[in-house]
């Protein structure tokens, strides 16, 4: 199978970027107000790239492609021209009335629009991370993404709210039907605990939410291009939200389509691991990073980080033990 790995990425200190994305914010205004949100660590560069591109060089030298979606600005380390990296800029995949965009979701759902994607994906935030090496199977087995379904409910969040259009519009389209697909939906790569929070959620008649891993997240684009051709109007009210809306929809509708379709492969999630980074987290997180304790993590960022240049320097040292030597990536 050709598989290729897709990851978004800005640069926040972007001083071009920043000019444009406070001129936008300040045009919203007040018609945006809690709509939008537009928090410092949701696009401040953790200087940890770099460790991105050699962790997949190391850990995952099968993979085709790497399509790095930018604004339009690069890592000045960065070779553009290395022959498995396409630079995807946003008007690739966005048209002119919808840009520019400080929106991570209408590029999500568009990303079926990639030149070149192959038919099998594994779309990365820019804090998700490969730790130790990872076979295709991983990913994909039989053709088929690989994930774990479960059944859940919405807790509250900052994107409670497009998880709920997600599941609303997967409700729309589908009866709840898991037991028809008994076997991926409890199986024994799944925990117990899981299979029992499904079962206590099997009563209800639609979709009350599911549990999603927030990890590198396999697609087969059919599933986007489907999504698009029958719910198009409904996805392109999202195109037009340049900060993220209480009315967006995201890439985790594309995954629960997957599910509820049984298109995919059961998947134990045990060798994966998601981390806030703050000061009480950054030592057992190193130690996981430098043990290479998990084949992935997600390392979300957080507003309440008081010395944000120390954590970061800490962070880096520790990809710098699994990760000293530069990658043909780099200049």
């Amino acid at each position: 199978m050709d598989i290729d790995f897709v990851i978004a990425w800005v640069d926040g200190a972007d001083p071009a970027w920043r000019a444009e994305f406070s001129r936008y914010r300040a045009a919203d205004g007040a018609a945006a107000g809690e709509l939008t949100d537009a928090s410092v660590s949701r696009y401040r560069d953790w200087d940890n790239l770099h460790y991105w591109f050699r962790a997949v060089e190391r850990f995952a030298p099968w993979v085709r492609r790497i399509h790095f979606i930018t604004w339009g600005h690069l890592p000045a380390w960065l070779d553009a021209a290395h022959p498995k990296l396409h630079v995807v800029r946003h008007e690739e995949i966005l048209d002119a009335a919808y840009r520019p965009t400080f929106n991570i979701n209408p590029l999500e759902l568009s990303l079926h629009r990639i030149p070149g994607l192959a038919e099998r994906f594994v779309f990365f935030n820019d804090d998700m991370f490969l730790g130790r090496p990872v076979g295709p199977e991983r990913f994909f087995r039989c053709g088929l993404p690989c994930d774990a379904a479960r059944l859940s409910v919405i807790a509250p969040s900052s994107i409670a709210h497009i998880l709920l259009n997600d599941v609303a519009l997967i409700n729309r389209r589908h009866r709840k039907q898991v037991l028809r697909q008994f076997g991926k939906w409890f199986n024994l790569r799944y925990s117990l605990a899981d299979m029992f929070k499904s079962l206590t959620l099997l009563p209800w008649s639609a979709f009350a939410g599911f549990k999603d891993p927030h990890m590198p997240q396999p697609f087969l684009k059919a599933t986007f291009e489907r999504l698009w051709a029958e719910e198009g109007e409904t996805l392109g009210g999202t195109l037009p939200h340049r900060f993220r809306s209480l009315l967006d929809f995201n890439q985790y509708l594309m995954r629960y389509e997957q599910l509820v379709t049984g298109c995919f492969a059961p998947v134990s999630y045990r060798d994966a691991r998601l981390d806030t980074l703050g000061e009480q987290s950054i030592e057992h997180i190193c130690r996981f990073i430098a043990g290479r304790r998990y084949a992935m993590f997600c390392l979300n960022d957080s507003e309440a980080i008081a010395d944000f240049d120390a954590l970061r320097a800490r962070l880096c040292s520790a990809f710098q033990q699994i990760l000293p030597e530069k990658s043909s990536y780099e200049l």
